[in-house]
């Protein structure tokens, strides 16, 4: 079991920073093609400015927990909600590319710790209630990816610039992050028991989970290049207008959102391998649509299947993970996560540096290459069963 140490944090409270989080992420998202063009930087710069976003995310993730037995969550929390949103300001008035990858390496580093900080906070309150709550929370982060990136769409549209659109949504990742920490009841750490700690997996355990995550990777590395790089595709690609391109992010994450609030009804419905297989090959079929007909209408029709699609993949995934794992889930969800998330933060730099080389309608095949073996690798996700029964 997980044990904290005083009182743990509230769902409300952690409602509202997994909402901050997903608020920066889509108004970032949907704020790259204004960024590139007021520095006039090509698509391989632009994929190096991401690149300083992962290395920042990573440099954090593997870190802050040794920080939480010392200051909590909570304040952690506040201090990397605040960090992110002061970066997103800063950001557009970079006045060169050194100076932009300096803040978004902030930038990263202070989403990294805030991830870790907010899944860790949601699973001791899954814990705690004794079912499965999880997906509602990566449901609130992809609304905040919504209202980020609409708003974004919305100031642009009104004729706005992207120092507005990010010193709004960056004050809005503040202000949710601020009450989420404030509602948090304190508390100073959360660990996993003696017993659950000690658990090991096996070596059939550990070659599936491998396996399991390879495709977590596959999945998040998609997830992350399609976050990323559809806003710049719709105006590069497709002729789409600033406006349209945060529009059309706000579509595939509203769309993901979605998916997510239905994901557990569906999972229940089809079976988690089968619905696994029906998402990734649901995405690969949108996203074929979206790279062969370059109609902005079209796309945006695509991209509503592609986000429902892709919704459930990484929560299948991870929950996945989780049976396997058996007794030594929390080492199952670790390894799976950390090569899952590690596609998360090189997909959108690899895909801007192949752009480069090539163009961004090339590099984006691989990511439709990555959902064909997401669908074909499905079944690795079934056989859990016995593979439990070998851990325990």
């Amino acid at each position: 079991m997980i044990a904290a140490e005083k009182k743990p944090p509230s769902r409300l409270a952690s409602f509202m920073v997994f909402l901050a989080g997903g608020i920066g992420i889509g108004a970032w998202a949907a704020s790259l093609p204004s960024i590139s063009a007021g520095l006039q930087i090509d698509k391989g710069t632009l994929g190096f400015v991401l690149l300083c976003f992962a290395a920042g995310a990573i440099l954090t993730m593997t870190n802050v927990g040794r920080l939480m037995p010392r200051f909590g969550t909570r304040t952690l929390s506040l201090v990397a909600c605040t960090g992110f949103g002061l970066a997103l300001i800063v950001a557009p008035h970079a006045p060169s590319v050194t100076s932009l990858g300096l803040v978004v390496t902030f930038a990263g580093a202070s989403f990294g710790a805030l991830d870790v900080l907010m899944n860790t906070d949601a699973a001791f309150l899954e814990r705690r209630v004794g079912r499965h709550i999880m997906s509602s929370f990566h449901a609130l982060f992809s609304v905040g990816n919504l209202g980020g990136a609409g708003v974004c769409g919305l100031i642009l549209s009104a004729g706005g610039n992207v120092q507005a659109c990010l010193g709004v949504t960056g004050m809005g990742v503040i202000l949710f992050g601020t009450a989420g920490c404030w509602l948090s009841e304190p508390h100073t750490s959360v660990r996993m028991s003696s017993n659950e700690g000690s658990a090991r997996l096996d070596p059939v355990q550990r070659r599936r989970l491998l396996l399991v995550g390879v495709i977590a990777f596959l999945a998040l590395f998609s997830e992350g290049a399609l976050m990323d790089w559809t806003a710049v595709y719709l105006v590069g690609n497709a002729g789409a207008s600033e406006s349209a391109g945060a529009f059309g992010f706000a579509v595939f994450a509203g769309m993901m959102a979605v998916g997510r609030m239905v994901g557990d009804a569906m999972a229940n419905t089809f079976g988690p391998a089968r619905l696994l297989r029906l998402g990734a090959a649901a995405s690969a079929l949108a996203l074929a649509v979206i790279l062969g007909i370059s109609t902005v209408p079209v796309i945006f029709l695509a991209l509503i299947l592609c986000g429902f699609g892709i919704a459930n993949v990484v929560p299948l995934l991870f929950a996945a993970a989780g049976r396997i794992g058996g007794h030594a889930a929390g080492s199952a969800m670790s390894l799976v996560a950390t090569l899952g998330y590690a596609g998360l933060l090189v997909g959108p730099a690899f895909i801007g540096m192949l752009a480069q080389a090539t163009s961004l309608r090339a590099s984006l095949w691989v990511v439709f290459a990555a959902f064909v073996v997401i669908t074909l690798g499905a079944g690795a996700t079934r056989p859990y069963k016995v593979l439990t029964q070998t851990g325990a």
